[in-house]
C-alpha cells in the first residue's frame, strides 16, 4: 500500500507541494506547509482521487485541473467507468482506475460490488483526497467511504454540477432527488455547488454543516481561446461558408446535446414565431432527439432558416461566425456554452433557468421567462434589430467572463479548499 500520509508524523520528510526539500529539520520546517493557526497541513505531496462517472467528464472538464496539481508535485489518479481504456487519460493522470456503475444509484450492483471495489482501491492507495463529480459516481462512492476507519478515510469533496432537483420540478420527482442528495450530503466533507439556487439548497439539508457548502462559479472557462485574437477572420469566415451563412444573416447559435433537458423543441417553436427574416439559427451538437428536431423544422417550413452543425471541435471559431448564443434548459449546472460565449464577446438570449440566469446578470444579454415562447421570440427580433446593442452586451459579457469565470481564478477557489480541507485532517 502507498503509505497514507499521517501529516503531523512525518515534519521530517520533503515538504510542500512539489518542493526538493531539504536533510535538515530547520529547512523542512521552514518549507512544510501550515494552515493559518501554524499547525501543519502535509510534509509532503498530497495524492487525489479525481471519480467521475464516465471518462469524457475527466478528459473535458478535468484536465486542467490535474495538470495544475500534478505541477505542483501531488499525485493525481483517476476513476470511471472506462477510465483504463481511455487513451487521453493516460498524459492527463498518474494512473487510472475502472468502476463499473450502473445507470441507477441504488442497484445492488452499486452498493455493494461497485462500492467494495472502491473502498478497496482508496484504502489500498492511501488517498489524502477524494474529489467525486457527477451524480451516480458521487453517491456510490460516498456511499462507499462512509465508514472508513479514521486512518484510511481522505477527506471527500463533491462538486455538484447542477443538482437533479429543482424549482418547478414535479413535486414527486424533486422530494426523491432532494432525499438522496441530502443523505449523501452526510458522507461528504465539503459540499461544492456551481449554482446558487443549489447553494442555498445544499446549506438547507441539515446533513452537512452550512459553512462546509461552497458556491464556486464552474469549471472554469478558458478565456483567452475566445478572445477577439484567438479566432482569425479566415477561420470564422471558413465556418460561415461551410454552414452557408451569407455575411447579411444574423447568426443565432445554440450549442446542445440533442437531450430532452435542452428542449430543442421549444427552441424551434419559438423560432417559428421570429418576424425578422434574416435570422438563422444553428445547432451545434448531435444526439438521440435529432432525427425528431429535423422533422419538427420540416414541418414547420424552417429548413430554410435552420443549419445542423453536428458535433464540433471548433467552438471558438463557431461562435466566431455567430451573433449570439441561444440557450433554453430545463434546468443547467452553470451552462459552459454560456460562459464560452460570453468570453467570446457573444451576449446570450436565454430562458429563466436554474444556472443560465446565474451566468447572465443584466447587461450581459436577454432573459426571459422559462416557459413563454413568444418571449423568446421577441428577445430574438430585439437582437437582431439591435446590432450596436448586442455588441454592448457582448463586451459587458466578455468583461463578466474574464472576471468572474476564468479557468485560472476557478483553479485557484479549489486550491484554496484543498489547503482546507487538508488542514480539517490534522
Amino acid at each position: 500500500m502507498r503509505g497514507r500520509k499521517r501529516l503531523t508524523s512525518m515534519i521530517d520528510q520533503t515538504a510542500r507541494w512539489g518542493s526538493t526539500g531539504s536533510d535538515t529539520v530547520s529547512s523542512v520546517r521552514e518549507d512544510t506547509e501550515t494552515d493559518r493557526e501554524g499547525r501543519v497541513i502535509w510534509s509532503v505531496a498530497p495524492s487525489a482521487l479525481f471519480v467521475t462517472t464516465v471518462p469524457v467528464t475527466l478528459e473535458v472538464f478535468l484536465a486542467p485541473f490535474a495538470h495544475h496539481f500534478r505541477e505542483q508535485g501531488w499525485r493525481i489518479d483517476a476513476l470511471a467507468n472506462g477510465a483504463t481504456t481511455t487513451p487521453a487519460l493516460a498524459g492527463i493522470f498518474d494512473e487510472c482506475h475502472d468502476a463499473p456503475w450502473t445507470r441507477n444509484p441504488l442497484s445492488p450492483r452499486n452498493l455493494i460490488g461497485t462500492a467494495r471495489h472502491v473502498r478497496e482501491l482508496v484504502a489500498r492507495e492511501g488517498y489524502d483526497l477524494v474529489h467525486v463529480h457527477t451524480p451516480i459516481a458521487a453517491f456510490v462512492t460516498r456511499f462507499a467511504l462512509r465508514r472508513l476507519p479514521p486512518g484510511q478515510r481522505p477527506v471527500v469533496i463533491y462538486t455538484a454540477h447542477g443538482f437533479h432537483f429543482y424549482r418547478g420540478q414535479r413535486f414527486y420527482l424533486r422530494a426523491l432527488y432532494r432525499a438522496l442528495e441530502r443523505r449523501a450530503a452526510r458522507w461528504t466533507d465539503y459540499l461544492v455547488t456551481i449554482n446558487a439556487e443549489d447553494f442555498e439548497a445544499a446549506r438547507a439539508f441539515g446533513t452537512i454543516r452550512r459553512e462546509r457548502v461552497r458556491l464556486i462559479p464552474g469549471i472554469g472557462v478558458e478565456t483567452m481561446r475566445f478572445s477577439e485574437d484567438a479566432v482569425t477572420d479566415d477561420e470564422a469566415d471558413a465556418v460561415r461558408h461551410e454552414l452557408m451563412l451569407p455575411a447579411t444573416v444574423f447568426v443565432l447559435l445554440m450549442i446542445a446535446e440533442f437531450m430532452p433537458v435542452k428542449r430543442h423543441a421549444f427552441v424551434v417553436d419559438a423560432f417559428a414565431r421570429v418576424r425578422k427574416e434574416h435570422v438563422v439559427l444553428v445547432f451545434a451538437g448531435d444526439g438521440p432527439l435529432e432525427a425528431t428536431v429535423r422533422a419538427q423544422v420540416e414541418r414547420l417550413g424552417l429548413a430554410e432558416r435552420v443549419r445542423f452543425a453536428g458535433y464540433r471541435r471548433d467552438i471558438p471559431a463557431l461562435l466566431a461566425a455567430s451573433d449570439a448564443l441561444l440557450l433554453a434548459s430545463e434546468r443547467e449546472g452553470l451552462a459552459r456554452s454560456v460562459l464560452e460565449a460570453m468570453a467570446a464577446g457573444r451576449p446570450v438570449i436565454g430562458t429563466r433557468t436554474r444556472g443560465i440566469t446565474d451566468a447572465l446578470p443584466e447587461g450581459t444579454g436577454w432573459l426571459v421567462p422559462k416557459n413563454d415562447p413568444a418571449a423568446l421570440a421577441k428577445a430574438i427580433d430585439d437582437a437582431a434589430g439591435f446590432p450596436a446593442e448586442v455588441a454592448r452586451r457582448g463586451v459587458a459579457a466578455r468583461s463578466l467572463a474574464r472576471r468572474t469565470y476564468d479557468l485560472s481564478l476557478i483553479i485557484d477557489a479549489y486550491e484554496e479548499l484543498y489547503r482546507e480541507a487538508l488542514a480539517s485532517r490534522v
